[in-house]
C-alpha cells in the first residue's frame, strides 16, 4: 500500500540515485533487481525491506547519519497510525509532504494564522519562514521549495485545492501592508482558477471546528486519504481511517460555516483595498 512515508522513501532513493549519476536501469542492475522492482520502490508502491535498503545505500556509498536515518525510516514505514518526520535540514522534513501533494487529486487546507502555503506569494512566504528564526540562506531555500510546491496547481492535470481560512488571516499584515495587499490580490487571482476554491470563515460565526488546529487533508485516486499536521520543526501524518474521518468531518463542517467563494472574494478584495489605502495614507 502506498503511504506518505513510502513516497518519502521512494523520493529519497530517487534523489540519491540521481546524485550518483545513475539511471534507474543501472542501479537496479548493480543491486541485482529488475527495473520494475526498483521503479516500484521509487514511486512508493513498494516499501523496501531493511536488507534491500541496506543494499541500495551500500551500492550508492551512503554512510553515517543519512544511512542511519533512512534505515530507521524504512524500519518504521509499515506503521499505519502516527509518526513524526523531523530530520535536520530542508529536504527530510518536507519530502513526504511534497510527494503526497504531488500525487494527490484533491487537497483541503484548513488554516488559522497564515495564508495556505500553496497560495503564498514569495514575499509573504519569506516573512512567514523568516519568523521561524532561521538563517537567511536557509530562508531562501525554504521559500524556493514552498514556491516550487505550487506548481501542482498549474500543471496540465492540476490538483484540486480547497482553501478554508479564518478571517483573522486577512487582517494580519504579514510582511507589512504592502506585502499583505499583494498577497490578498494573489488570492483573488488564484481563486479564479477552476481547480482552486477559497472560502473564508467570518468572525461572525464564532467558534468553528477549524479553530482546533491547522490541518491539510490530502485525497488520492486509489489510496485512502491522509492528514498532515505541521509543527515548528516537524510534521505528523495521520492515515488510520478512524482518525482521518474526524478531519474530513471537521473540514465539511467548516465549509458549511464559511462564506461562499463569491462572498469570500468580496471580503478579500475589501481587505486588500483597506491595506492599499493605508499604504497610500502613509506616503
Amino acid at each position: 500500500m502506498t503511504t506518505a512515508r513510502s513516497r518519502g522513501i521512494g523520493a529519497e532513493v530517487r534523489r540519491l540515485r540521481k546524485d550518483a549519476g545513475l539511471r534507474l536501469e543501472e542501479l537496479s542492475e548493480l543491486c541485482g533487481w529488475s527495473r520494475a522492482t526498483f521503479g516500484r520502490i521509487e514511486s512508493g508502491d513498494k516499501i523496501p525491506t531493511n536488507t534491500e535498503m541496506a543494499i541500495i545505500l551500500g551500492t550508492l556509498g551512503v554512510k553515517g547519519g543519512e544511512r542511519k536515518w533512512l534505515l530507521e525510516m524504512t524500519n518504521d514505514a509499515h506503521q499505519t497510525h502516527w509518526w513524526e518526520i523531523g530530520h535536520p535540514g530542508l529536504p527530510a522534513q518536507l519530502i513526504s509532504l511534497l510527494e503526497s501533494e504531488r500525487h494527490a487529486t484533491r487537497i483541503t487546507d484548513v488554516t488559522l494564522g497564515y495564508v495556505p502555503g500553496l497560495l503564498q506569494t514569495a514575499e509573504y512566504a519569506r516573512a512567514v519562514i523568516r519568523n521561524g528564526g532561521l538563517a537567511e540562506e536557509v530562508v531562501d531555500s525554504r521559500v524556493s521549495v514552498r514556491l516550487g510546491r505550487q506548481s501542482i496547481l498549474t500543471r496540465s492535470k492540476p490538483v484540486e485545492l480547497h482553501a478554508l481560512m479564518d478571517e483573522a488571516v486577512l487582517h494580519r499584515p504579514i510582511g507589512g501592508r504592502e506585502v499583505m495587499a499583494e498577497q490578498l490580490r494573489h488570492l483573488l487571482r488564484m481563486g479564479e482558477r477552476p481547480n482552486v476554491t477559497i472560502q473564508v470563515v467570518p468572525f461572525s460565526v464564532g467558534e468553528h471546528p477549524g479553530l482546533s488546529s491547522n490541518f491539510l487533508l490530502l485525497e488520492f485516486e486509489r489510496q485512502r486519504p491522509i492528514v498532515h499536521l505541521e509543527h515548528r520543526r516537524s510534521g505528523i501524518f495521520i492515515e488510520e481511517p478512524r482518525d482521518t474521518s474526524l478531519y474530513q468531518e471537521a473540514a465539511s463542517n467548516v465549509v458549511d460555516m464559511a462564506l461562499s467563494p463569491a462572498d469570500s472574494a468580496e471580503l478579500i478584495a475589501a481587505r486588500a483595498r483597506e491595506m492599499e489605502g493605508r499604504d497610500e495614507n502613509r506616503r
